[in-house]
């Protein structure tokens, strides 16, 4: 894969999913991992765990992606290829805001927001079924989910004491 193909591909997939980050990761998995083979799963994993501790959008994890896969100008395209299809929007929101309350635009706004749900779904159980093979994860993944949701820890801090716990384990068990 090219540095070109990669960028169109992000730009594409940024384009199709409306800038929404964790939606782009099974359309990034299916052709970053699963076809071309130029990421594996714990680095796309990685990528996105960068980004949702980091502030800024959603979808700056490509900002990594493109740098595990073509170094820092792989890293600056990939960013721009994320930033440009909002820009290029600014111009057709004055439009969107005579249409956005017909019961089509709606609708589709509804479907697309299960279809998000659903491609999310789907990459968690994928990625799941790759990374949940070791009783050290199947500790440290309800651990986590415990931390971010049940007790509201930040997520920062819930993927350092989770890394560590990890780590730990390793070394014990």
């Amino acid at each position: 894969m090219s540095l070109f193909v990669l960028v169109g591909l992000i730009f594409l997939f940024n384009v199709m999913t409306f800038g929404n980050g964790p939606v782009m990761i099974p359309l990034l998995q299916t052709h970053l991992v699963d076809q071309s083979h130029v990421l594996t799963t714990d680095q796309l994993l990685y990528a996105f765990a960068i980004a949702r501790v980091t502030p800024g959008q959603a979808n700056v994890y490509v900002a990594s992606i493109g740098y595990f896969t073509f170094g820092l100008a792989g890293s600056i395209l990939a960013t721009l290829a994320i930033m440009l299809p909002g820009y290029l929007m600014i111009p057709l929101l004055r439009g969107f805001e005579r249409i956005k309350t017909t019961t089509i635009v709606k609708s589709f706004t509804r479907g697309l927001t299960t279809t998000s749900v659903g491609l999310i779904l789907a990459a968690t159980v994928s990625i799941g079924s790759k990374t949940l093979t070791n009783p050290v994860a199947w500790i440290i993944f309800p651990f986590t989910f415990v931390l971010l949701y049940f007790l509201k820890w930040n997520t920062l801090l819930s993927l350092g004491v989770a890394s560590l716990a990890g780590f730990i384990l390793h070394l014990w068990l």
